[in-house]
């Protein structure tokens, strides 16, 4: 039965947003911040972050941002919180279980799990798709990422085909189990400093490897010829380091498939190798069947 009695108010809300990971992209500009994303293929992942959002104990109090309980000015979240909430103080604590700044889709995750709670939190009633959308907006505004958040809004192992945000970019799914991705990190490595400062030759070269990326994946969709497609990607482009360069090649020698996620040092295998934990601390999480949610 439909009454015309006010919700209670929530005291907060909780959300989720999995991780990703980019194996090849082509940057797509445009003027529209909603139209303006990337081609490409990638991985979503199990692990990602929580945030919980509730309200400031005072209506004149500033609102608060925590990333893993320590104040931060995480300006692509801050541009959900600014648009959601900026008449209602809130406090807003991002746990994550995946490295930041490291090519695990983190900020995106971030942005994403933030609009969603706070949509819960303020009775606000937009759909997934108008939450997405702001969460994408913020990457671009921010020089974060291009397509992980059309990504992390669906789950599962993605084919951007149309660039854009949720509702505007296409994007296809590669059918999975729930394999076992295994990953090392060496360092972060800001996107922005690519996408904002990266020069017409490094443009050029990304989006030259990844339109045949993408052509080998479409042709033959599986996640063996993304992972061999993810490889040439990273080695084409000139932009990973010799770290990276070295633990793909350790694995290519015991007859698997690594790569790098873009953007970021961390080098990522599907399954089990044993040269991967020459080159330090193997964290492990399993491909997602599903997207970001509510808790």
């Amino acid at each position: 039965m439909i009454t015309d009695e006010a919700p209670t108010r929530r005291r907060s809300a909780r959300a989720f947003a999995p991780a990703s990971i980019t194996g090849f992209f082509t940057i797509h500009e445009h003027r529209d911040p909603l139209q303006k994303g990337s081609f490409g293929c990638g991985l979503v992942l199990e692990s990602g972050c929580v945030t919980e959002v509730a309200h400031c104990p005072t209506r004149d109090a500033k609102s608060q941002l925590l990333i893993n309980g320590r104040a931060e000015e995480a300006l692509t979240t801050r541009y959900v919180l600014d648009r959601m909430a900026a008449a209602a103080p809130v406090k807003v604590s991002t746990s994550f279980e995946v490295p930041i700044g490291c090519g695990f889709g983190a900020s995106a995750a971030g942005a994403l799990s933030t609009a969603l709670a706070l949509n819960e939190l303020l009775a606000l009633n937009m759909t997934l798709n108008g939450l997405a959308q702001i969460a994408h907006c913020a990457e671009v505004a921010n020089n974060t990422g291009l397509g992980d958040v059309i990504a992390e809004t669906c789950g599962g192992v993605v084919i951007r085909k149309k660039p854009g945000a949720p509702g505007i970019g296409v994007i296809d799914r590669i059918p999975h189990r729930s394999e076992q991705v295994n990953s090392v990190t060496f360092g972060e490595k800001l996107t922005r400093s690519i996408l904002a400062e990266g020069g017409e030759d490094t443009k050029r070269r990304i989006n030259d490897a990844g339109k045949v990326a993408l052509q080998a994946v479409l042709h033959k969709p599986t996640l063996e010829t993304l992972m061999h497609a993810s490889r040439e990607f990273a080695l084409q482009i000139e932009l990973i380091s010799t770290t990276c360069r070295d633990a793909i090649e350790a694995v290519a020698a015991e007859g698997k498939v690594a790569s790098v996620a873009m953007l970021g040092e961390t080098v990522f295998v599907i399954g089990e190798s044993d040269a991967l934990h020459e080159f330090g601390t193997v964290k492990t999480s399993r491909l997602s069947h599903a997207g970001a949610h509510l808790l």
